[in-house]
């Protein structure tokens, strides 16, 4: 009986070595600095200078990293990103279009008193039955409306020296689920493409929620009079800590969303799905800042008139189906369609094992 015979690839020799790639990624790696050092003081054109806050550049500047990591390395890596930041610049431009698609999809617009802007008039008729669940949370009381008439500041411009941390909680919601991304591109790209994978079904989801169910959240339902005076807090209190551009950004870009984007929200839905994501290998006391997070991002949704109790648990509950989703489906379909590869610390790995695979180490294409 004859033995079976293995088959090894052979695979060109690299032009560099592996030590030249290191200095390549490296002298890339000062490059890239420099840039985001320009962006930070004077601004690439056609950007404003400062911290950008757009999603889709951010990814640009994330995926540019990638970009610099992986050279010299196995190029299923880049695939890897293709198909992870991909995902997320489709998610969030699907999200950009639903203003207009709302506005088509369901017509009849109905001016709002004081605003510049029409709503769908199935936004105001949602509106109305989620507010009278959170009367039901609230004993009777809008909750929004509550916390309003006993927190906050009129007459002044920069509000109360504590909404600093509200502003500060609202604002990380267009950070920390990317800045996970990035760290976990850098540690661990089988962790990095389960995260990914996670927040894109999370906003490709929602994104077809905020059309079903358009809903005027309560800053704009004060003004049609389905609820008593509520005004839209926002980012003012950031002039304490002279973060006057963060705050100009913010009126800006609120000026260009889906106004009528309430429920679920994907503000509250985000920090759960980072608190389920850490939890398991979290310390005890990292479990109460996972815990922490939330409840102050709900308390600043509600408080700011941003969303209702109700928009905030129907977007935990959409979290805990999406990471349930991923780690019950996903994590079976992408092993067999990308297969094992070999990472950058040596081992061979799928996407989403849980260990390194115990095969042989292949030789790859660079």
């Amino acid at each position: 009986m004859s033995e079976p015979t293995t088959t090894e690839t052979t695979v060109p020799e690299s032009r560099l070595s592996p030590a030249q790639w290191e200095i390549a990624r490296r002298a890339a790696f000062v490059v890239y600095a420099a840039l985001v050092a320009v962006q930070l003081t004077a601004g690439i054109p056609p950007l404003d200078p400062g911290l950008p806050v757009s999603p889709i550049i951010l990814l640009g500047w994330f995926g540019l990293a990638s970009a610099i990591w992986s050279l010299g390395r196995d190029r299923r890596e880049l695939v890897y990103a293709l198909i992870g930041w991909g995902s997320l610049a489709v998610a969030i431009r699907l999200y950009s279009a639903t203003r207009g698609v709302v506005d088509n999809w369901w017509g009849s617009p109905v001016p709002v008193p004081g605003h510049p802007s029409t709503i769908p008039e199935q936004a105001i008729t949602n509106a109305r039955w989620v507010l009278s669940i959170d009367r039901v949370i609230g004993f009777g009381n809008n909750p929004s409306q509550w916390l309003q008439r006993h927190l906050y500041l009129s007459g002044n411009d920069r509000g109360a020296r504590w909404e600093v941390v509200t502003a500060l909680t609202y604002m990380s919601h267009y950070f920390v689920v990317y800045v996970v991304a990035i760290v976990q591109w850098l540690r661990d790209r089988r962790e990095w493409l389960r995260w990914v994978l996670t927040l894109s079904t999370m906003m490709l989801l929602g994104v077809i929620l905020y059309m079903l169910v358009p809903t005027a959240p309560p800053w704009l339902a004060a003004p049609m009079a389905l609820v008593g005076p509520v005004n839209r807090v926002g980012t003012r209190s950031l002039h304490y800590l002279h973060l006057n551009f963060a705050d100009r950004l913010w009126k800006k870009g609120a000026a260009s969303t889906n106004e009528v984007a309430a429920f679920p929200s994907l503000h509250f839905g985000f920090t759960v799905m980072v608190s389920m994501y850490f939890w398991k290998r979290a310390r005890p006391w990292v479990k109460g800042v996972l815990v922490s997070y939330p409840l102050l991002m709900g308390f600043t949704l509600v408080y700011s008139g941003e969303h209702y109790v109700f928009d905030c648990l129907a977007g935990a509950l959409l979290a805990y189906v999406v990471v349930w989703f991923n780690r019950r489906y996903v994590s079976q379909w992408f092993p067999k369609l990308l297969g094992p590869t070999q990472l950058s610390d040596g081992n061979v790995t799928s996407p989403f094992a849980d260990e390194p695979s115990p095969q042989a180490k292949p030789t790859l294409s660079t």
